[in-house]
């Protein structure tokens, strides 16, 4: 029997192979979008949610004694849950500057012109239709050309290397002639290398720097003074959990990203106590790795509990949150998703959870592996594998 003969069987295995059932594939789909930011969210609009649990106790009262057991429970319970409303009521308004008997005011988006950084693509493409499909004017601002020219007469795109101070410069002269002062600068242009520190470059280094921090600056400089003198903006700072917690490969995206936070921190307080510009509100967004191009190499374990725990992101996940919090009209702090909130614990500069517990999430997320299809090969420390071979093999001669 020849080779080719020898072979047709596994073919023809592969050919007949039954296919996945309507019923197999419609159960995948609803345990893969079932997961924790799901369950949480069920949870808040009812057992957490303080207009339900308010009912609770009259709910057992008409059931059982005032001395029962589980009416006394009930009422510490909601007691708890309606103090903690109370207590983001009454942070929401600080940020608001309203009063706790009004809302506050929604944004009027006919007076709005946004400007967006790095929309050529991913996030910021997805965000600047959305936005002009409200008939708002938005303002592109890409280094390359846009992979899918649009047509949406509300855009205008601009090349412009956000990096680079002078073009900023150049292209925000023009931007204030051909459209206007913008009203909202959502700082999301960013870069990834994905390179062990030893492997970078300096231009690498300068690279992620000056795309992921330094443009932000830039841009401030140039269109925040027309919005302090309007007296009244949004400017929405799109960071990383990278930049609270670190991982290998991501010297640099993480040492970039943690310097946004401190900025939008810094700024929060130059506006309100410096500039006396309260209504000038400030968002910054944490999310996770984003399954957009830019992660589209990225390695996460594949297993159900790891997804349930750790879903992947989209990114009209956060083109909704973005636009959420622009019409809510308040400062806020958007974590995404759920768990990137226990990154609050796990930062170095935290220090609530012991060393061991935070390598032990470290390794199960795979989270110094993630990052293993960037860069060169070999690298670094490939390299020193090698040699350390090497060298034990000379020593074993």
């Amino acid at each position: 029997m020849s080779s080719l003969q020898k072979e047709q069987p596994t073919t023809q295995d592969e050919v007949t192979a039954p296919p996945v059932s309507t019923n197999n594939r419609k159960r995948r789909v609803i345990l893969d979008e079932f997961n924790l930011d799901m369950v949480i969210k069920i949870i808040s609009s009812n057992i957490v949610s303080p207009i339900f649990v308010i009912f609770l106790p009259i709910i057992l009262l008409s059931q059982t004694s005032s001395s029962h057991p589980a009416f006394i429970g009930s009422c510490i319970w909601t007691g708890l849950i309606v103090l903690l409303g109370i207590c983001n009521r009454v942070d929401r308004v600080y940020k608001s500057g309203g009063n706790c008997l009004s809302y506050n005011e929604k944004l009027n988006w006919d007076e709005q012109i946004v400007l967006i950084t790095g929309g050529g693509s991913g996030i910021g493409a997805l965000l600047a239709e959305t936005l002009a499909m409200r008939n708002v004017s938005v303002v592109v601002l890409t280094k390359d050309p846009p992979k899918i020219q649009t047509e949406n007469t509300n855009i205008y795109t601009y090349i412009c290397d956000v990096s680079d101070y002078k073009n900023v410069q150049t292209i925000a002269a023009k931007v204030r002639e051909e459209v206007g002062d913008p009203t909202i600068i959502i700082n999301n242009a960013g870069v990834v290398k994905g390179k062990l520190l030893l492997d970078l470059t300096e231009q690498d280094v300068r690279d992620t720097f000056g795309s992921n921090a330094l443009a932000h600056f830039w841009i401030l400089k140039e269109y925040l003074p027309a919005i302090l003198k309007r007296g009244k903006g949004h400017i929405v700072t799109v960071s990383s959990v990278m930049g609270i917690v670190g991982a290998a490969q991501m010297t640099d995206y993480c040492a970039s990203k943690a310097a946004l936070i401190s900025l939008n921190q810094s700024l929060r307080f130059e506006l309100d106590n410096r500039y006396k510009t309260p209504l000038i509100r400030t968002t910054l967004i944490l999310p996770s790795f984003i399954q957009t191009e830019l992660f589209s190499k990225t390695i996460f374990p594949n297993s159900y509990l790891f997804k349930f725990f750790c879903p992947p992101l989209q990114p009209n996940q956060i083109v909704k949150s973005i636009v959420h919090s622009l019409d809510e009209n308040v400062s806020s702090t958007i974590r995404l998703p759920f768990y990137t909130n226990a990154a609050r614990f796990l930062g170095e500069g935290f220090g609530f959870i012991p060393c061991w517990l935070r390598d032990t999430i470290q390794h199960i997320a795979g989270a110094d592996h993630a990052m293993r299809h960037y860069g060169p090969r070999p690298d670094a420390a490939e390299k020193l594998q090698l040699e350390r071979e090497r060298l034990r093999a000379d020593k074993a001669k």
